[in-house]
């Protein structure tokens, strides 16, 4: 489970105190966690890096229908007996007219552990607010990452960014990311994208009828535009976590769908 980044709840002046050495210290975060309101009452911190999603102790307490400090006694007994870890909780102190109080903020494998220990007079609407809100808000995460990804690549193409080296980032991240899943022959698939990569160049030649044609199209835009293709597909895959193995196969997929459009186009 990835560990939670160090940020402030900005929306009441929350102030964190302490930076707690089991966060990640790779990973890079704002200074302030973005508050997401997901419901009429409930709010989700964002924190940066990972996107990880959170939620405020004083948010739990609110929508259970608890006080605070019964929250807080119930999340030290939890942290105490391990049933949630320090890796899925980060305690931090906040100011309320002038004094120093303590809060915990929980990811989401935290709280769905904690959740069920919590108790209030609204527990079970406190309960289905928070999952849907937590479901809500992964998948907007989800699409906007999608959607970053699709404009980092639209804005490499406009301002004549080199595709080779694109693909080149791409493939590395996707062979990292396959041995992670799993894969034992990781370090092949950079050979064999290259490959696929030049299938399409193989199937389009000879449908140019003269060379100068060929130059062209291969020099203005088909070799960019396939690579681009490529790292493309392998970004939105490992984006949406698919297997490795599916991955490739649409790279493949991809590339072949580009072949035969383009010698289509320059077939006549």
């Amino acid at each position: 489970m990835n560990e939670l980044g160090t940020t402030t709840a900005a929306n009441r002046g929350s102030k964190d105190n302490k930076q707690h050495s089991h966060f990640n210290s790779k990973q890079v975060t704002p200074k302030t966690a973005i508050p997401v309101k997901t419901s009429l009452t409930t709010n989700l911190i964002i924190h940066g890096g990972n996107n990880q999603i959170c939620v405020d102790s004083r948010d739990i307490a609110k929508e259970f229908g608890r006080d605070h400090k019964n929250v807080l006694q119930t999340l030290d007994d939890l942290l105490a007996d391990g049933t949630i870890s320090r890796l899925e909780s980060k305690p931090s102190n906040y100011v309320k007219r002038g004094k120093e109080y303590r809060r915990f903020e929980l990811n989401k494998s935290g709280f769905f552990k904690a959740m069920p220990f919590i108790g209030g007079r609204k527990s079970r609407e406190g309960q289905s607010r928070f999952v849907d809100a937590f479901l809500k808000m992964e998948a907007l995460l989800d699409q906007q990452s999608k959607e970053k990804a699709k404009l980092a690549y639209q804005v490499a193409r406009l301002s004549g960014k080199n595709m080779r080296g694109i693909l080149t980032d791409a493939i590395q991240e996707f062979i990292v990311y396959a041995g992670v899943q799993g894969s034992s022959n990781a370090d092949r698939y950079y050979s064999s994208i290259t490959k696929l990569v030049q299938k399409p160049i193989d199937i389009i030649a000879p449908q140019a009828t003269e060379a100068r044609e060929l130059m062209t199209a291969i020099q203005l835009s088909t070799l960019s535009t396939i690579e681009l293709t490529a790292a493309q597909a392998l970004t939105e895959g490992m984006t949406a976590n698919l297997h490795y193995k599916d991955i490739y196969q649409a790279v493949k997929q991809a590339l072949e769908a580009f072949a035969v459009d383009k010698a289509k186009v320059l077939g006549g």
